[in-house]
């Protein structure tokens, strides 16, 4: 057999809206994070994303081999998330032994490597890491077969558990022609339904696939359930490590995601603040239905001040805050949608004479997939958030107000630091830093504050790993107190 190094494009892919509703009618695998584009942006992603299962399918489905061998193991390592909507290039090295590798890329990004072997082969170890939390086995646990929310269980429930699931018997010859083709359309549907298991039953609502081993098994066992075993869990790496046997077996690894990042309550912030510090204060929070504008927005209503905070998606999270607040102080708290990127900040004009104080905590997602150095679009994308859109703000409080006004801007230690992947951020907030010298020395009613603020427990900071993260009410309260004439300007 040719044995050709040299990868080979054979096939694109881009996994439109209507395909990922298709996907999770034939696996019944419904977890947000793939179909509730406003849930998704909260989390570890920030957007919705692609059936991992999705993207294994469309590889098969466009192999190109030499010879007539099944399928007899395939594996595949989940890397990055894509996105949907992101078009998938599929890459293609032959290599020895019966053996053939498929890369997806996005955008030269790496997200999956599958390895199809056309030979029978021992199947690989999947040891996990010790220690590991382990339990003794149970009796099998026969699931649904449809279940309208995934589960949200303790992770070291699932330990020692044993699961029956029922393959979905939807005829997928149409839809997978060549999948059904390499492998039966049995154990295709079988394949579909690790995707069920993952997202909606273990690790299930905050799941993340990692990577799946499986060979053909036997014809005798197609009309078998699928049989699911959870081995171990790791709480060091939140990794779960799975076997399962039936039509198809083998063995998974799953993350379990970090969930939303919830931000103290207006109770606990109020234990920081004295009660009347920021009375007779009316302050702009913008992006401030999550993350540091939500603390912000909580910080001022504790002490008194009046706040109206701007969302761009999400109502939901904006009126959870607004009445969080309402329902300790009357009408101290408003919602006005702006979304930036597309918005003129001129929305905002009625709400302009009456400010006190503006704080700017809109953003883009920051953490994206790239293939260089440097990603001129990206640079462009952050570039209009924190420097034409804030300036613009600016010149608009400038010329409206008659008085004087101040805004706050955050930067981040990440210009000095600059983390891999993140220069263009970083490059976006320097930007930012010099254009606020400038406003401060020719406005005449605006004042710009600004700090390069620490690592910080938000939705974008959240990752599988846990990362020490500074306090977000300690850090922001003396900025919220310096910005109201109470507390030492920050540095910026």
């Amino acid at each position: 057999m040719r044995i050709d190094p040299e990868p080979r494009p054979i096939g694109e892919v881009t996994f439109a809206p209507e395909s990922q509703k298709r996907f999770a009618s034939l696996s019944l695998d419904r977890n947000p994070i793939h179909m509730d584009a406003v849930a998704a942006r909260r989390l570890v992603a920030g957007h919705r994303v692609v059936h991992g299962i999705h993207i294994l399918i469309a590889a098969i489905e466009r192999w190109q081999q030499e010879d007539d061998g099944r399928i007899e193991s395939v594996s595949c390592i989940f890397s990055s998330p894509v996105a949907v909507g992101d078009t998938v290039v599929f890459m293609q090295i032959q290599g020895p032994a019966d053996e053939y590798e498929i890369e997806a890329l996005v955008g030269g990004v790496p997200c999956a490597r599958i390895t199809l072997a056309t030979a029978q082969r021992p199947a690989p170890a999947a040891p996990m890491t010790d220690p590991v939390k382990q339990g003794p086995a149970t009796t099998q646990i026969r699931l649904p077969v449809t279940m309208d929310l995934p589960l949200d269980e303790n992770p070291e429930d699932h330990v020692g558990k044993q699961y029956a699931l029922e393959v979905n018997d939807h005829d997928l010859t149409a839809e997978y022609p060549n999948a059904c083709r390499h492998l039966g359309a049995r154990r295709v549907a079988g394949i579909l339904a690790l995707s069920r298991f993952v997202g909606m039953v273990c690790p299930g609502l905050h799941s993340l696939f990692s990577s799946l081993n499986l060979d053909r098994g036997t014809d005798s066992e197609l009309e078998n359930d699928l049989a699911f075993t959870v081995n171990a869990y790791d709480p060091r790496s939140r990794l779960f490590d799975i076997r399962y046997q039936g039509g198809i077996r083998g063995s998974i690894r799953a993350f379990l995601r970090p969930s939303p990042q919830e931000q103290p309550s207006l109770q606990e912030v109020a234990a920081h603040v004295r009660a009347d510090e920021f009375s007779g204060t009316r302050s702009l929070v913008m992006g401030g239905s999550r993350g540091l504008g939500e603390v912000t927005a909580k910080i001022l209503a504790a002490g008194g001040g009046d706040v109206v905070i701007t969302y761009a998606t999400g109502r939901e999270d904006a009126e959870r805050i607004r009445d969080e607040i309402n329902a300790n102080r009357s009408s101290a708290c408003e919602l006005r949608r702006i979304d930036l990127a597309h918005d003129s900040v001129d929305i905002l004009a009625g709400d302009f004479e009456v400010l006190t104080a503006v704080y700017f905590f809109a953003t883009p997602r920051i953490y994206r997939k790239k293939a260089g150095t440097f990603d001129p679009q990206l640079f462009a994308e952050f570039h209009r958030m924190y420097v034409e859109k804030f300036y613009a703000l600016c010149a608009a409080l400038e010329d409206r107000t008659g008085r004087p006004v101040r805004v706050f801007f955050p930067s981040s230690v990440f210009v000095s630091e600059r983390p891999k992947g993140l220069v263009e951020y970083a490059m976006a907030k320097a930007a930012a830093e010099v254009l606020i010298q400038e406003i401060n020395r020719s406005f005449r009613n605006v004042r710009v504050l600004s700090a390069r603020l620490p690592r910080l427990t938000t939705d974008q900071t959240a990752t599988v790993l846990k990362i020490p993260k500074e306090s977000n009410v300690a850090t922001l309260l003396p900025i919220v107190r310096s910005m109201n004439g109470t507390g030492t300007e920050p540095a910026a």
